[in-house]
Parts: C-alpha cells; sequence; structure tokens
C-alpha cells in the first residue's frame, strides 16, 4: 500500500513526460527491472503510475529505485535517482516517527547521496512548499522534544568527543566564509559531503549525550550552510529541502539545538521572501520567535525582528514595520555575548541599517518621501560592511541603486549599479541576478536618461548568461539589498 503525500508529483511528472512513454508502458518497465532484480513479486499498473504522478502518492521500498532506474532507461540513459522523481520526499510533512533521529539520519544520507550524483544540468521541476504545507512542515519543530537513539554502532566505531564536533564546526565557518565571498555555486557539492560524512558520523559512532545533541547541532548547521549555498545556486526546492532537514537534526539536540532551529527558520522565511511568498515569511518568522522565546535577546531575535520588519513593509503594514525595526534595534543592542554564534554573526549594526533601509524603500512605494530615508541608512551600513563580505556589499549596492532610483537621482543610481555589477563578476550567485534583473525593470520605468539607458545596457550584458530568456517575468521584488543571509 503506498503513503500518500500532499499534492501531486511534479518531478515523477516531468521525466515520464520526458521519457515519452505512457503510465502503461512505465508500468511494464518497472516489472521488467524488478524481476531482472528478481524481485517477481513486484506488479504496477497504469492506475497506479497514475497515482503516483497525480495524487502523490509514494511507493513502498524497493520501488522508488526501480522505477528511478526504469525511467533512466526510457529517458536514454539519462541516470536518475530517487529523489529525481520526488520520492525521497520534499521535507519534513509530518510527526512522529518523520522527526525521529533514526528518520532524520536517515533521510539526510538519502538526500547527499543522490544530490551527489545528479547531473546538476538536469531540469529540476519540483516546486518548494510554500502556504500550507510549508507552515505544516516545521510545526513538529515547535513540540518536539529529546534526542531520540539512534541503532546501536558495532563494535569498530569511532568514539566522537566535543572537540571532534569543534573540529567540524571550524569546518563549517570555512565553508560559510567561501559563500559569503564568492557565493553558493562553488562550493555548494563540498558542503553536500562533508553533511555526508559528519551525518554518518553521528549514525556509527559513539558518543555521550552531550555530545551527540553537539554533534545534531553541528548537522543542523551543515544543512543551512548547504541549503543556503542550494538556494542561492537557484534550486530552490532542494535548498528548501536541505533546510527542513536541518531543522528536524536541530531538534534532536533538544534545547540546545533552539538557537540553530531558529536560524533555520530564519533561512527559510528569507528563502520564501525572495520568492515573492511574504505571509510564508511572517507566519515563519513567528513561529521561529515563538519556538526561540526562552533564549535571551540577542542577534538572533535581533535579526528575526529585522525581518518581521521586511515581511510588514511587503504587506503595507507600516506600523507594524516601524515596531519591528525597533524592536530589532533594542535586541542587537542588548547583545551582550563576547562572542555570537557564527551563524548569528552576520546581523551586525551594518547588516541591520541596511535592512531598515530597505524597508524604507519598499515603504517609499507608497510614500515617495521615505526614498530618502532608505537612501541614508543604506549608505550608513554599506560603510561599514566588512569587505570579505562580497555578496552582502552587492546586495547593498542594488539596494541603494533602487533607493536613488525612486529618489529620482539617475547619476547616484548609475554609480550604485556599476559598482554592484562589478562586485557581480567575484561572485556566482543567482539570487544576486535576481535582484539585478528587477533594477532593470525599474529602470526601464524610469524617465529615460543617458545614464538610465547605460546602466541598463551594462544590466543586460551581465545578466545574458543569467536570464537568457528575458520574455520571463520578474522575480518578486520582496527580497532587497539586505537580504543576503548567513548560514
Amino acid at each position: 500500500m503506498a503513503q500518500s503525500a500532499a499534492r501531486p508529483n511534479e518531478a515523477l511528472a516531468h521525466w515520464v513526460r520526458t521519457s515519452g512513454a505512457s503510465y502503461s508502458q512505465v508500468a511494464t518497465e518497472v516489472g521488467r527491472v524488478a524481476a531482472r532484480h528478481g524481485r517477481h513479486d513486484i506488479q504496477t499498473d497504469s492506475s497506479r503510475v497514475s497515482r503516483w504522478i497525480n495524487k502523490g502518492e509514494r511507493p513502498r521500498h524497493p520501488v522508488p529505485a526501480l522505477l528511478a532506474e526504469a525511467l533512466s532507461g526510457l529517458c536514454h540513459g539519462r541516470t536518475l535517482t530517487p529523489a529525481d522523481l520526488g520520492l525521497t520526499g520534499t521535507g519534513p510533512r509530518g510527526k512522529g516517527d518523520a522527526w525521529s533521529a533514526r528518520a532524520v539520519v536517515a533521510a539526510i544520507l538519502d538526500t547527499t547521496r543522490s544530490d551527489a550524483v545528479t547531473d546538476d544540468h538536469a531540469p529540476s521541476p519540483a516546486l518548494p512548499l510554500s502556504g500550507a504545507p510549508l507552515v505544516d512542515a516545521v510545526q513538529p519543530w515547535l513540540h518536539l522534544h529529546g534526542l531520540d537513539p539512534l541503532p546501536a554502532p558495532d563494535r569498530t566505531a569511532i568514539h566522537l568527543g566535543l572537540s571532534d564536533v569543534a573540529r567540524i564546526e571550524a569546518t563549517t565557518e570555512v565553508f560559510r566564509e567561501l559563500d559569503n565571498a564568492h557565493g553558493g555555486g562553488l562550493s555548494r557539492l563540498a558542503v553536500v559531503g562533508q553533511l555526508q560524512h559528519v551525518t554518518h558520523l553521528a549514525r556509527t559512532g559513539t558518543y555521550s549525550g552531550e555530545t551527540g545533541r553537539a554533534l545534531f547541532v553541528a548537522v543542523a548547521e551543515l544543512a543551512s550552510v548547504a541549503g543556503w549555498m542550494t538556494h542561492d545556486a537557484g534550486a530552490h526546492s532542494m535548498g528548501q529541502h536541505y533546510l527542513l532537514l536541518g531543522l528536524q537534526a536541530a531538534k534532536q539536540a533538544g534545547p540546545d539545538g533552539a538557537g540553530i532551529g531558529g536560524h533555520l527558520m530564519n533561512c527559510l522565511a528569507r528563502q520564501a521572501n525572495h520568492l515573492g511568498h511574504p505571509e510564508d515569511t511572517l507566519d515563519l518568522v513567528q513561529a521561529a520567535q515563538y519556538g526561540t522565546r526562552k533564549l535571551r535577546s540577542g542577534r538572533l531575535r535581533a535579526l528575526l525582528s529585522s525581518l518581521e520588519a521586511r515581511s510588514h513593509a511587503v504587506l503595507g503594514h507600516t506600523d507594524e514595520m516601524t515596531r519591528a525595526n525597533g524592536a530589532a534595534e533594542q535586541a542587537l543592542s542588548e547583545d551582550t555575548s563576547a562572542t555570537a554564534p557564527s551563524w548569528a554573526a552576520w546581523f551586525d549594526l551594518a547588516e541591520f541599517r541596511v535592512t531598515a533601509g530597505v524597508c524604507e524603500f519598499i515603504a517609499a512605494e507608497h510614500d515617495p518621501a521615505r526614498a530618502g530615508n532608505a537612501v541614508t541608512l543604506i549608505e550608513r551600513g554599506t560603510a561599514d560592511r566588512p569587505a570579505e563580505r562580497v555578496r552582502s556589499r552587492a546586495f547593498d549596492q542594488i539596494a541603494l541603486a533602487r533607493a536613488h532610483l525612486r529618489a529620482d537621482q539617475p547619476e547616484a543610481t548609475q554609480l550604485a549599479t556599476t559598482t554592484a555589477l562589478n562586485l557581480m563578476g567575484s561572485i556566482t550567485s543567482t539570487r544576486v541576478g535576481d535582484r539585478l534583473h528587477e533594477l532593470d525593470v525599474e529602470l526601464a520605468e524610469a524617465p529615460g536618461t543617458s545614464a538610465t539607458a547605460e546602466s541598463r545596457a551594462r544590466i543586460r550584458a551581465a545578466l545574458q548568461p543569467l536570464h537568457p530568456d528575458d520574455c520571463g517575468s520578474s522575480p518578486s521584488h520582496s527580497e532587497m539589498g539586505g537580504s543576503a543571509v548567513r548560514p
């Protein structure tokens, strides 16, 4: 009997269409593959294939692997995995067993193995969760507790201590710095490999309860970096999947994982914001604020309040935007910790000011007088932005260009645009391209000047590899210059 999913399986539908085979032919080929593996007990038919696709039913083991092999042959040798067919899950969908330590470890290992062998250039029709399914997917994080036991390791298992976890964390920090400096495209698969290795240690190693909790925090942090790099590279569904798996891992650490769990919720909310779903962003932020309510005030509370403010700005809630920005500033001033967690250190005064400026820019769409405030705040933030945070600086300059444009300052717009394009040349980030595309759309609607025309020409030349078909709809303008998040 198949397990039900929440919606049609778009990924499986895509590959069946690509194969050119009918449902009946797919079913026949699955039977042939099963017989070659000695599984004469596995029989299927066209109606079952239809339910897998149209009702999202999930066949039980080992049918997903057999189906992947069958479609690989029907697609003329393209190697497909169950993950390509949407049959490893798109994130934690339920409660109970799906959030157990064993299930979390198995899901991460399955995902990382599949990701490592998937053709990066193959189209991915899978869509990220949104709306109620996304909010439902994170709900167990708010309610489940405890570190569930893993299967007993064999006698040759390596023993892990807190010093081992510290070395894992140091490696994660290196990956995070590479992501911020160069974007997610270059190092993504290296992080995926490290996530697989560390999760394997969690499954096969021996460790104390304290070390186990720290180890799952380290797994969650690696998943946050892998998820954000994947999202930054434009694979939004897979990026979301890693972030949701990281949230599951964070829950295994109990109260010790509340902080990194809040950061993962922040990443999910920022991704929703980038994809043009401000209602989802606000729902996720508010859930994160509830889930981290027992933590002391500091950077995590500040960054969540800042993101809440931007969500309210997009939704036109100006008073709530002002309140949330005030809460963010206060929480940041109350951060008395000597060193912030590495996943929160990115949210400093510069980040707050740029994001507050972006809120003013968004609000200026309805109140043009706010454009001056936006320029002032963004300029103050960019002045203090560390040089090594190249991607954030590129976002800053795009936001500044848009604020200048709204303030009717075409020469200043051109200068900021040029700076952003120069920074873009040293990073690989589809998100930066998305923001530049939005700037191009706004320039097209602005009064024509030589500065505006030159800026548009340079943007379009830079975006040629990223947007070869420029007739598509532009991305939402709900994520702006200060939106770069440090996983």
